[in-house]
């Protein structure tokens, strides 16, 4: 488990194919708080006539509903037909750059961690960076915990021990979260394609010691061959506006 919306929900792939259109440019609006199609069409970088071409022909090409998935996560968004060569390689393409991408961010994140860590006491890699945010790994292959970082225990009410060597559906994620987590871990499992591999969500994850659920805001990293999840977390309250659980 780590780094991980949505991920993983990028697994449940977001080809081209017959959509509700009308419904993912009322959730864009809705996310974005746009009022106007024509800002929905600047938000993918089309045209008016475009959008509305989309509306006609009920189909929003691929490269478009994977910014909705990733920006938006809207796991309702499953394909009804099998994808095009094109869709295939638009997705592959989409992967490619963002695991490029992924790799530098993560060369940049241990340098920092590692000039930290030779100024300061070694008190845990994510409070260094931002003391609000947690850390949590483990493996891909059965969920079990193997590390975390962070104040747990005041943000979550969990002590180190009651994390680590857990498996993480003991209880923590909530029913809805859990059952969707384990769907997308077996889909990285079974795939042959993807090696590595980040998404964002948010989870609800249960209070250790006042059984309360509270909202997390997550970042997910999966390395396949080496059978490692990373995930950063953070609380969501009020301080950071109202923010809906996205499927």
């Amino acid at each position: 488990m780590n780094n991980i919306t949505v991920y993983v929900n990028l697994f449940q792939v977001l080809f081209n194919i017959m959509v509700k259109v009308q419904e993912i440019i009322s959730q864009v609006m809705a996310e974005k708080g746009y009022r106007h199609k024509y800002e929905v069409a600047e938000y993918f970088g089309v045209t008016p006539q475009a959008l509305s071409a989309w509306l006609t022909t009920g189909r929003i090409p691929s490269k478009h509903l994977l910014k909705v998935r990733t920006e938006i996560q809207r796991p309702d968004l499953l394909p009804t037909i099998d994808p095009t060569k094109e869709d295939k390689q638009t997705v592959i393409n989409y992967f490619i750059n963002e695991n490029v991408h992924l790799k530098n961010e993560i060369v940049k994140l241990k340098d920092r961690i590692q000039n930290l860590q030779s100024t300061k006491n070694k008190d845990g890699l994510i409070d260094k960076i931002n003391a609000r945010s947690l850390f949590i790994a483990g493996r891909l292959s059965d969920g079990v915990i193997t590390e975390v970082s962070g104040d747990w225990e005041k943000s979550m009410g969990y002590g180190e021990t009651d994390l680590v060597g857990h498996r993480y559906d003991e209880d923590f994620i909530h029913p809805d979260e859990f059952e969707r987590t384990k769907r997308h871990q077996n889909n990285i499992q079974q795939s042959t394609a993807v090696k590595e591999t980040r998404f964002s969500t948010v989870q609800r994850w249960k209070n250790g010691q006042t059984g309360d659920y509270i909202m997390l805001s997550m970042i997910w990293y999966v390395d396949v061959k080496k059978d490692l999840v990373e995930i950063i977390a953070k609380p969501i309250d009020n301080n950071y506006g109202e923010i809906g659980i996205l499927n």
